[in-house]
């Protein structure tokens, strides 16, 4: 009872704050995010970490998938768990571009723009966890899972998108005209040329290499369908990272090892655990110092924290973006491209564009965030510089705009009940799927009924209620029928190439729409002239422009990561990009012999 009392409250609260006249104020509460760093420091001398235990906490009322494989994954948990344990063959520049022509990196990466290739020379040290090197075989072994139709149909795998089409002869191996990738030039072991179609300006951030790979000998003779079932993805796959997994409970906790071989030294702390832990539980298990690092921390509950002595915050200006999505066509995975359906219930721009303005999500940000999330005006994110077209405002709160859409659009209210029927005059009622996770999550997901009712829209959630992140994507990725709109989000990758996730042949393309005039700025932005910077952000500006104004998404918020650190961790840097020390989870040195807690004074 008294977990439903909170949440109606913080409903009501939400409700109040929000309906006001104009944006909230800050009240004091914002983060100042100037002031998060990216490198923490703690005093201490660091002690024997040989029979200590690194405790990592991923916060999520979700379990994990376990699909254990750092480039085949697609639950943001997954890889959580590897990203820092498991990862890591290609680091990225301050432009979050692949870093080039240096030898201390595991894949030592060149570039040849007239012969359109790319040249992958393995560092002798880039070892597995099994202490074999990672060899070519590794390499074109993932092209070849990526690529398999088989393994894409069973895995509903996302990974075969317009970037890896480029590559020379994949089209034909995935049609099983070919039985190799004639694109990948085995040159020796530790030698790989990757032949493209065309050189484009995605290729520097990483487009169309594939970032993470697969053990040859460990995946060998397993059934391509049967993959994501084998114990090479789900229990002990090796790695490359500074940590080997030695025990999976599923869905709940991952237990590591030191990877002795690991390039750039063994894990000065020998073990690692990272567990589940449910949201409701973060400011409580920090204050009792039940772990050194919490990964997937809410914004919302950054107040209470703020003023904890034994913990540090970390942060940085985030790869994300949350978003509204409309559903406009399916997925056609035997064609590999969206299908877009013209009698879609959101199928009219006017009634996706009202819903974009209903909702005032500056408010959001600054009362429920404490600003560590601020209006999104459009798909590309300011951490990608320039591309960031900063003209295009996006969808600003303005009920009287979208109501106007509304009306000038057909949708009236011929029954006189307070809601909108359709052109038609049919009734309309549109499902809306929302995720559980947080404690903002219902009273976010009821803020946006009673905006759409606002405008006069009979929206509902589907099933009505919120859903885990599992079913919830289960559902959106299988064009659920009963689903109109969601609410999601993504971590974007280094490569700011838009079309993995707007693009017509892109599986991440949960909305099923494409567009001439949206496809038209897709290629240019994947074309060679956009080599040349000029062509490049003018490619840029046509689709933020595009996607603005044909709304088949509504963009929400971006967001601003920080990362709780616990007072025993000597040094932490929680970076974007390589500082070029190659800083990583094998430098932690701990100072205690367990946590510190919280001491109230």
């Amino acid at each position: 009872m008294k977990k439903i009392l909170k949440k109606v409250s913080l409903f009501l609260g939400l409700a109040m704050l929000l309906t006001a006249c104009g944006p909230a104020s800050s009240e004091g509460k914002s983060a100042d995010t100037s002031k998060f760093p990216e490198v923490i420091e703690n005093e201490g001398d660091a002690i024997d970490g040989s029979t200590q235990t690194l405790k990592v906490a991923l916060i999520s009322d979700s379990p994990f998938k376990g699909i254990l494989h750092p480039f085949l994954y697609s639950d943001n948990n997954d890889w959580m768990l590897m990203q820092n344990t498991m990862a890591g063959a290609f680091p990225i520049d301050d432009e979050l571009k692949l870093i080039t022509n240096d030898k201390t990196t595991p894949i030592n990466l060149s570039f040849d723009q007239k012969a359109k290739t790319a040249t992958l020379e393995i560092n002798p040290d880039f070892k597995w966890s099994n202490g074999d090197t990672v060899t070519t075989d590794d390499i074109i072994k993932t092209y070849e899972i990526t690529a398999n139709q088989d393994f894409i149909i069973a895995s509903k795998s996302p990974r075969f998108n317009s970037d890896l089409k480029n590559v020379e002869g994949i089209v034909e191996y995935n049609q099983k005209k070919a039985d190799k990738i004639s694109g990948l030039e085995r040159v020796s072991d530790s030698k790989l040329i990757i032949h493209f179609k065309e050189f484009t300006p995605s290729i520097l951030w990483g487009g169309g290499i594939i970032s993470e790979f697969s053990n040859a000998k460990q995946v060998e003779g397993i059934p391509m369908a049967k993959l994501f079932e084998s114990d090479a993805i789900r229990k002990k796959p090796l790695s490359y990272g500074p940590y080997q997994i030695t025990k999976v409970v599923p869905g709940e906790s991952v237990t590591y090892v030191a990877n002795e071989h690991y390039i750039y030294g063994a894990p000065k702390v020998k073990n690692l655990e990272i567990k589940i832990l449910p949201v409701s539980q973060t400011v409580a298990s920090i204050k009792a110092g039940d772990f050194d690092i919490y990964l997937n921390i809410g914004a919302d509950v950054y107040n209470d924290l703020k003023d904890l002595t034994n913990i540090k915050l970390a942060g940085h200006q985030e790869l994300y973006m949350s978003y509204m999505g409309f559903k406009l066509g399916k997925w056609d995975s035997a064609a590999n491209k969206v299908v877009v359906d013209p009698n879609a219930k959101m199928a009219d721009v006017n009634l996706r564009q009202a819903m974009g303005y209903a909702i005032d999500k500056d408010s959001i940000g600054e009362k429920f965030y404490y600003g560590l999330r601020g209006r999104a005006t459009g798909p590309v994110v300011p951490l990608y510089g320039k591309l960031h077209d900063e003209s295009i405002k996006g969808y600003e709160y303005d009920l009287d705009k979208a109501k106007k859409l509304l009306d000038d659009a057909g949708y009236k209210d011929t029954d006189n009940d307070g809601l909108r029927e359709n052109p038609k005059g049919e009734k309309l009622t549109i499902n809306v799927a929302s995720m559980s996770g947080t404690e903002l999550s219902e009273p976010l997901a009821q803020y946006y009924l009673q905006q759409f009712k606002e405008i006069g829209l009979d929206a509902k959630l589907v099933d009505g209620r919120l859903l885990d992140i599992n079913n919830f994507y289960d559902r959106v990725e299988a064009d659920d029928p009963g689903i109109d709109v969601f609410f999601a989000a993504f971590g974007m990758a280094s490569n700011p190439d838009p079309s993995s996730l707007y693009g017509a042949e892109a599986p991440f393309n949960m909305q099923r729409y494409t567009s001439e005039k949206l496809e038209s700025a897709l290629k240019k932005i994947a074309s060679n002239e956009s080599l040349d910077d000029k062509v490049r952000l003018e490619a840029y500006h046509e689709f933020e422009k595009a996607l603005n104004d044909e709304a088949p998404m509504i963009p929400m918020l971006f967001s601003y990561v920080y990362l709780p650190v616990n007072n025993r961790v000597k040094q932490y840097k929680f970076l974007v990009s390589d500082d070029g020390s190659h800083w990583g989870w094998n430098d932690i040195e701990l100072t205690a012999e367990k946590p510190l807690p919280f001491e109230a004074k």
